[in-house]
Formats: C-alpha cells, sequence, structure tokens
C-alpha cells in the first residue's frame, strides 16, 4: 500500500467478528461528531453491488468461491469504495473511519493464500494514517457470537479466527512503522471507546482535520 498525501486523517479499525468492531466504529464516531469533528465513518464489504455479493457469499447464500476470486471481489470493491466514499473526503481534509479495510484481507485471507499474494492485489491502495487493532481472543469472539445467536460466516469458524488472530499480531509487530496499534476489546465497552479515541486524537493528523 502507499502513503497518501491528501490533507484528510485516514483510520482503519480491524478485529475478529466478535470483537465489538462496528459497535466500536458507531460510538467513536458519535463521540467525535460530539465534538464537532469533521467524521465520515463508512464499512467494508460495502454496500454497493460488489460488496453484496461478498456479503451473500459470506452468509451461504451462494456457492463458496475460491478463495483467490473471493479475494479478487473484497479488492474490486475496496477500489470502489475508496473512489466514491474514502479519497474525495479525505481530499476535504476530513477524518474518515473504515470497519475493516486491507490489512483485514490480508489477516483473513492469509487463512487460505500467501500474504504476498494479498499485499500485491492491495499494493495500489492507500495506506491508512492510523490502523486500530481491537484485540480480542478468538474464544471470546466466538463466545460473543454464539450468545447473539446469529449464524456463522464463512471466516467465523475456531480454527480460521485463530490463524486471522495470529497474522494481526505479526502485522502489528512487522509493520509498526505504519501506525498500526493494538487495543485491549475485552475490557468494558466504554473503556475500549476510550482508548479508541485516545489513539486517534493523539496522532498528528487530528489536529489537522476540519472541525
Amino acid at each position: 500500500m502507499k502513503i497518501h498525501n491528501y490533507p484528510g486523517f485516514f483510520v482503519a479499525i480491524a478485529g475478529l467478528d466478535g470483537c465489538g468492531l462496528s459497535t466500536q466504529v458507531r460510538l467513536v464516531t458519535k463521540a467525535l461528531l460530539q465534538e464537532k469533528v469533521k467524521v465520515f465513518s463508512t464499512k467494508e464489504p460495502t454496500n454497493g453491488p460488489v460488496g453484496k455479493l461478498i456479503k451473500d457469499v459470506l452468509n451461504g447464500k451462494y456457492c463458496s468461491l475460491p478463495p483467490a476470486a473471493l479475494q479478487l471481489l473484497f479488492a474490486a470493491d475496496r477500489g470502489c469504495h475508496l473512489a466514491s466514499d474514502i479519497i474525495p473526503r479525505l481530499k476535504k481534509g476530513e477524518l474518515v473511519i473504515t470497519d475493516r479495510y486491507a490489512w483485514s484481507s490480508v489477516a483473513y485471507g492469509s487463512v487460505d493464500l500467501s500474504t504476498e499474494w494479498l499485499f500485491n492485489l492491495n499494493k495500489n491502495y492507500i495506506l491508512p494514517d492510523l490502523t486500530i487493532f481491537i484485540e480480542v481472543n478468538p474464544e471470546v469472539c466466538l463466545k460473543r457470537l454464539a450468545k447473539e445467536k446469529r449464524s456463522l460466516e464463512l471466516f467465523e469458524e475456531k480454527e480460521k479466527l485463530e490463524m486471522a488472530w495470529a497474522t494481526y499480531h505479526s502485522l502489528v509487530t512487522k509493520y509498526w512503522w505504519t501506525y498500526m496499534v493494538v487495543v485491549d476489546g475485552e475490557q468494558k465497552r466504554q473503556q475500549v471507546t476510550e482508548a479508541i479515541l485516545a489513539r486517534i486524537k493523539s496522532h498528528s493528523k487530528f489536529k489537522k482535520i476540519k472541525k
């Protein structure tokens, strides 16, 4: 991925299914809006045509795709996402927070594919200014998913979650220079929100975004 030179601040929040990712993106966005910060939250897969197809595949609505084909769909959806939602707002100097991004594709995709292939697939996309990994043990994630009584998606199996969890940690260690940080997601919900907000506000770009 490439470092961007847009005036806005691009934040990606990542984690295993069941870590509370979508909830935290919502709570963090709400808190920032209350502080009059110009923030836009979004997620992947998107609600666009390709994103909807990905969701149907993950939910088992269609027959499963080969891993490489599925990742090609993720990359296509990401390209549309960047062009239509993310980059236009970064050009305006806004704060953009995405629920999952390319690092998630690398973590989950590495269950079946090489990280090198996945990196090459996403090499022309921009790098987030800050990536926050909400760390929750895979077993805890599965318990939370079971408690929600929802049907499991393609990657929501213990072995696959453990592999994705291990890859996330290796990415944080290896690519620390890209501002990849870890937040303990097993704290109380409000504590997790406060920890994420602290990471965002401590970044040098936060002071430069539009309010």
